[in-house]
């Protein structure tokens, strides 16, 4: 940190409400550059006003899609189940291919979720390739079940 960062820090917070992002207390008018109540070390610095989200919606989108196609038809197993009395067994495959996706797909979307920022911060090639990568899953998954459900 050169001499005039903790004189600029200073300068903003002086009569501002800001959370620390560490701790969440609140930095109006600091007189260092530590937080005082968890010692990390703060500095000022540029952020974009709209972060780089596009990639990581697309790709949450296209894994809540498969995620939600296997919950729904799980729903409708249920409603069938309920309404009409029959042997389970006669949706035995169906249930497994929709647990199967519904899960694979869920803990995709948890995987995503956890990673949000990490995606937001790749280069956009790779951004691109991982939203393909959700929208292949959730295809794959449709696949498998129209092939597999006759």
């Amino acid at each position: 940190m050169t001499e005039t960062e903790p004189g600029l820090l200073q300068a903003f917070l002086s009569g501002r409400d800001v959370a620390c992002p560490a701790c969440g207390y609140n930095l109006r008018d600091l007189q260092g550059s530590r937080c005082p109540e968890c010692g990390d070390e703060l500095h000022l610095q540029v952020g974009l006003v709209e972060p780089r989200q596009a990639a990581a919606i697309a790709g949450l989108i296209g894994l809540a899609a498969g995620a939600g196609m296997s919950g729904l038809l799980l729903g409708y197993v249920l409603i069938q189940v309920l309404l009409h009395p029959m042997p389970v067994s006669i949706f035995d495959h169906f249930v497994l291919l929709n647990a199967g996706g519904l899960v694979v797909e869920g803990i995709a979307v948890i995987l995503w979720l956890r990673n949000w920022r990490l995606i937001r911060r790749l280069r956009a090639s790779r951004r691109t390739a991982l939203v393909l990568g959700c929208w292949g899953l959730s295809l794959l998954n449709l696949l498998i079940f129209s092939i597999y459900i006759r």
